[in-house]
């Protein structure tokens, strides 16, 4: 799925574990994913503190084959790469352990209800993502958001990161950590959010309603998650 963030479970303290970490598994440390966001409710499980750098090597595949678009046949050809050398990349995103995780969800529940007094409380739908991360293996949890980051001009997404985690704590500037949420989480921002029971009870509903429940929560990437039916 392209450009999307993913709410990752692991044992081993380390950013986008699914390059770093060797036994990391998708189908069960993916706890649910997005695209061209990062879920309001996750950022609710990190504090600015918890933003880490690391250095990650990528190392290349000396299996990948490229092809190329020959004019005279008509055909994509494969052609003979280069010795690809590893990437180094410096990576920045949250990670904590994942009991400190949710204790911090629990606190910022209160917060984000009073910052979206007008779209109603939060309060079932984080008990929904607290049940399905405590459930997912692994004693850390970070969100793989270097995706979403690109999408943003360049040198902007990280403050505006920074500044969303720190009004879990104590609000300073009340409109401007509403207006970075709901760019961060891509909500369409005035209507009134979709109960924690929306797609279990198979509501009719309008796009926009549909849309702003999964920037709430995401959706189930492997696993099942419990705001979503599982058939």
């Amino acid at each position: 799925m392209p450009n999307s963030s993913y709410l990752c479970t692991t044992d081993a303290e380390s950013l986008y574990p699914s390059t770093t970490v060797a036994d990391f598994e998708p189908s069960t440390h993916v706890v649910a994913c997005d695209a061209r966001c990062v879920p309001l409710l996750w950022l609710a499980m990190f504090r600015a503190a918890d933003i880490r750098t690391q250095t990650i090597v990528i190392e290349a595949d000396p299996d990948e084959v490229s092809f190329e678009f020959d004019v005279a046949t008509g055909d994509f050809v494969e052609i003979e790469g280069e010795d690809e050398e590893d990437e180094v990349v410096e990576a920045v995103a949250p990670l904590v352990a994942k009991e400190r995780a949710l204790a911090q969800l629990d606190a910022a529940v209160p917060v984000l209800n009073r910052l979206f007094e007008a779209e109603g409380p939060l309060d079932d739908h984080a008990a929904m993502l607290r049940q399905a991360v405590a459930a997912a293996p692994g004693r850390f949890i970070t969100i793989e958001l270097d995706e979403i980051d690109a999408l943003w001009e360049e040198g902007t997404f990280q403050p505006a990161l920074r500044t969303a985690l720190s009004a879990m704590d104590a609000s300073a500037d009340r409109a401007a950590e509403r207006a970075d949420l709901v760019e961060i989480a891509q909500l369409r921002a005035g209507r009134a959010f979709p109960p924690a029971r929306f797609l279990l009870d198979g509501r009719d509903a309008a796009d926009d309603d549909f849309w702003n429940f999964v920037r709430l929560l995401g959706t189930a990437f492997s696993a099942a998650v419990p705001w979503e039916p599982s058939n």
